[in-house]
């Protein structure tokens, strides 16, 4: 009998809880939470109670470092390229492979693809494609995947592998509930540039990216922002190892204190330790391989030195900085003008829906109720009357604004505080709707009303900006829809 050393919070447990049931009904669930909200030790419990009532479990990673950090939460049995070409199955037992290596191990495949017992696949951050080999040649088994960000718009594997998608609470309630750090999000206007950047595979080149962050002027802004603004531990994040090397050559000749970690360095544990446990270092400058899998609370600056199309990067990058610390808060220079395609950090966003298909205007949605504060360029919320960040008042500008949404975002929002959803004209749904980007949510209650009350749903499309022809898409069901009528904060 399997004992574990601690206890599940309630939402990690309402988490397993949820995941099981739709396990029973689809087999194969993704089970998404935002990183540092302990998705390992979530998926261990499981994998526990598994073996416990003598199932298999096993666990699939595609990184080393996250690797032995299974292995050691699990107490497992792993398999890598250091561990024996053949390894007994045994039920009852806990697994942990590299998928590189199992991929490679047919005779270890065939044993899982044979077990009579239950089988419980658990793939960490199964956003990542380089797992489908391995998946289709282990045939038996429901798979359990998790992740931070199912976005299938990058992760076009997702549905082939899982049938159903799990989520647990937001970001802004982890934040809230003292969980995860706040943050404040820089963006540098000298990031503009970044969408004329060459585009190949739907993102920019290593290439066109290197050119355009490697100008001196660039360099100079980074240089005087790492020394104008505090910070005890930074994670510096370039476009490819060429960048990398470069971007260090720079820094360490500018007398930074830097540790760089990529796959080609033969010192990668050592650059890291030293920017870690010995405390050597103050900066660390990566690619990709420590977006996920490397959680040092100490972090309290994301430099973005580089520019993304994809939700998932974005995100995984900005997670490195939300880990419980002192002051509960990092901060993220971005020069590549991120935040304007993905938004904040903190945006909810409807992954639900997007594990297995593609949601328009999903990339912009999060960052139409925020605005720069004029005096430390800082990302607030357009209604903001001070910056919460340097304190500066924001000054009350005439407008000329179209009726409608930019003048209710930026003004009346207060005026709906406090009520019900089921209390909101279409137009203050609408208003609702953009700020608080529930936009599926709003349609489901505007459908409702439209039940009770006909023509809502005519004067809440008009309100969206919506063309005609959205309504003929919009079938209304003869059962009242239910929604949950929460009070707006």
């Amino acid at each position: 009998m399997r004992v574990l050393n601690y206890t599940l919070y309630d939402y990690q447990q309402a988490l397993v809880k949820d995941m099981a049931l739709a396990c029973k009904e689809h087999d194969h669930v993704i089970g998404q939470s935002p990183g540092g909200t302990g998705k390992t030790k979530t998926f261990v419990y499981i994998g526990t109670q598994v073996c416990n009532k003598g199932g298999v479990t096993l666990i699939l990673t595609e990184r080393k470092n996250v690797y032995n950090q299974n292995l050691n939460e699990a107490a497992a049995v792993g398999i890598n390229d250091e561990s024996p070409k053949f390894v007994h199955i045994e039920e009852g037992c806990f697994y942990v492979a590299m998928t590189q290596t199992l991929e490679r191990r047919q005779s270890i495949i065939d044993q899982f693809n044979k077990l009579q017992c239950d089988l419980y696949i658990i793939i960490d951050e199964c956003h990542s494609g380089r797992y489908s080999n391995v998946l289709r040649k282990l045939t038996k088994g429901k798979r359990l995947g998790f992740t931070a960000t199912p976005d299938y718009r990058y992760a076009k594997h997702l549905p082939e592998f899982y049938n159903s998608c799990v989520t647990t609470h937001p970001v802004q309630w982890f934040i809230d509930k003292n969980i995860l750090c706040d943050y404040q999000h820089i963006q540098r206007k000298s990031g503009k540039g970044t969408d004329k950047l060459e585009k190949k595979a739907g993102d920019f080149t290593a290439t066109s990216q290197r050119k355009f962050f490697g100008t001196e002027a660039h360099y100079q802004e980074l240089f005087n922002d790492l020394k104008e603004y505090p910070f005890k531990k930074c994670m510096l994040f370039c476009a490819s190892i060429e960048h990398a090397d470069e971007v260090f050559a720079r820094m360490t000749t500018a007398g930074f204190k830097c540790s760089i970690n990529h796959t080609k360095r033969k010192d990668s544990v050592y650059q890291v330790a030293r920017f870690d446990t010995l405390d050597e270092t103050d900066i660390i400058i990566s690619v990709g391989g420590m977006t996920t899998g490397y959680d040092f609370p100490l972090v309290d600056l994301i430099v973005l030195y580089r520019a993304t199309t994809s939700l998932i990067i974005y995100l995984q990058m900005l997670f490195r900085g939300d880990r419980k610390k002192e002051g509960m808060f990092f901060r993220c220079l971005d020069y590549g003008s991120n935040f304007d395609r993905h938004g904040a950090y903190f945006a909810d966003h409807p992954w639900k829906d997007m594990w297995d298909q593609k949601l328009k205007n999903n990339s912009k949605e999060d960052a139409a109720a925020m605005t720069t504060c004029p005096k430390c360029e800082s990302m607030i919320s357009v209604s903001a009357k001070k910056c919460k960040y340097c304190g500066f008042l924001i000054p009350e500008k005439p407008r000329i604004v179209e009726p409608g949404i930019a003048e209710d975002v930026t003004k009346r929002f207060d005026a709906i505080a406090g009520k019900k959803i089921s209390e909101l004209t279409p137009k203050e749904l609408s208003l609702y709707a953009n700020l608080k980007n529930k936009k599926m949510f709003a349609i489901r209650v505007a459908k409702s009303q439209e039940q009770v009350t006909p023509g809502f749903l005519i004067e809440f499309a008009a309100s969206m900006g919506y063309k005609s022809g959205w309504l003929d898409h919009q079938p209304i069901p003869e059962e009242r829809i239910e929604f949950l009528d929460i009070v707006l904060k």
